[in-house]
């Protein structure tokens, strides 16, 4: 009678886990739809409203919306293979690159919370209903989503920390080159922080460094995060009921 009480609990804890494995995968894919919406809509809204042409894409924002959207749709893609297969894939790569996604997105949420405080001069727009999908909605959906539903990685090292950061960084790159050879004029500089010219060489090099470090604990305390919460949609997945 033992015997089989065990065995009925092991079939229970296993038709148990394989629901909420189905509830997180559908959750999660519902939660991607609505960045894929949010992001082809303002990338789309914002190059029509502001007529800049090719200009739109000086902005982190922009182009952080459309990494994190076409990140996004191939999750769509994994977590439906994941969710009729039953099992997680091993992507290593991938795990890094919506990591990547995710730092982008917690940079530009960071950056746009802290230039609302009064003392700031420039404060980043949330009243547009695009830059309120860019600067608020996305961001949150997207840290949200990476640290609930990517399948867990071991500690990062130094190496993975820095491909977590890759796209902040080589966002930095592109646009500090085009501002200091002058391809973009002070006109055009996407943002204030960014004008380095009254400020010689060394402020650039100080700035990436702040970027690579902030971005680099982002990082982290992301993984972090994940590892902590991802296994709550299996939390007492085993317990069983009373019987007395």
């Amino acid at each position: 009678m033992s015997k089989n009480n065990t065995v009925l609990d092991l079939e229970q804890s296993l038709s148990n886990f394989d629901k909420r494995y189905r509830m997180k995968k559908i959750t999660n894919m519902i939660v991607c739809i609505f960045i894929v919406c949010m992001g082809i809509f303002s990338v789309e809204y914002i190059w029509n409203i502001d007529k800049e042409g090719v200009l739109t894409f000086r902005w982190m924002t922009v182009d952080g919306t459309l990494f994190t959207t076409i990140l996004t749709i191939m999750v769509i893609v994994v977590n439906l293979y994941e969710l009729i297969r039953k099992r997680e894939l091993s992507r290593h790569l991938a795990y890094l690159a919506r990591l990547a996604s995710a730092v982008a997105e917690g940079i530009i949420l960071i950056v746009v919370l802290i230039s609302q405080l009064p003392f700031f001069t420039e404060h980043m727009h949330i009243a547009r209903i695009d830059m309120f999908f860019m600067h608020l909605c996305i961001p949150l959906l997207t840290i949200l989503s990476f640290i609930t539903n990517e399948s867990p990685e071991r500690k990062l090292s130094i190496f993975d920390i820095t491909i977590g950061t890759s796209y902040v960084i080589v966002y930095l790159i592109i646009i500090v080159t085009m501002i200091q050879t002058g391809i973009l004029t002070s006109e055009w500089i996407p943002y204030s922080f960014l004008n380095f010219q009254s400020y010689g060489i060394i402020a650039p090099i100080g700035f990436f460094v702040i970027a690579y470090i902030g971005a680099g604990v982002l990082a982290y305390y992301l993984s972090v995060w994940n590892r902590k919460m991802y296994w709550l949609w299996f939390r007492n997945v085993t317990n069983k009921k009373s019987n007395g």
